[in-house]
């Protein structure tokens, strides 16, 4: 009898939940489409990094609503038509990790040579290390080159938003 209970109170919670919830089946993604390749959807809320056409500054920002043919962003609140972008960019999470790794090897490697003469006992080369640890501060400046993945839009590509909102008739 108990559980009989317990089972219709969580009937009505899910119902009370789907009831206040409307904006669950409700939602818009601006799409980018590079023909040929990953296409990339974002959704409100989600980070974006963009320029504006005729301007090289690069602006980052949340978007906050979805319009039919423009989006809204969060600190300057105002909507945006997506012709006015010129370029979108992603952070390459790996590319910085590897890159942030590496320059941390670096930095123990070129410690290691600049104390080698203080150290009495000699169980490395201090020439040695000084190279290894310059070739991983190499490396971790190149990765940095790789740090964005970066969308242009240009005739091979589009800007859109998609709307998947589930209608009843």
């Amino acid at each position: 009898m108990k559980l009989t209970y317990s089972i219709n109170y969580k009937y009505i919670l899910l119902f009370f939940s789907l009831l206040f919830c409307k904006d669950v089946f409700a939602q818009k993604f601006l799409v980018l489409d590079n023909y040929g390749r990953k296409r990339i959807k974002l959704s409100v809320g989600d980070d974006i990094y963009f320029k504006q056409v005729g301007n090289s500054t690069r602006y980052h920002d949340y978007i906050v609503g979805l319009g039919d043919s423009s989006l809204v962003i969060s600190t300057r609140n105002i909507e945006m038509k997506l012709n006015e972008f010129d370029k979108f960019y992603f952070p390459n999470h790996t590319t910085r990790f590897l890159s942030a790794g590496t320059g941390f090897i670096a930095g123990g490697f070129l410690f290691a040579a600049a104390v080698a003469p203080l150290v009495s006992e000699k169980s490395y080369d201090q020439q040695e290390s000084a190279i290894i640890g310059s070739s991983f501060l190499l490396t971790s400046a190149v990765l940095q080159l790789f740090k964005w993945k970066k969308f242009k839009v240009k005739k091979n590509s589009r800007v859109r938003i998609i709307d998947t909102t589930f209608r009843s008739q």
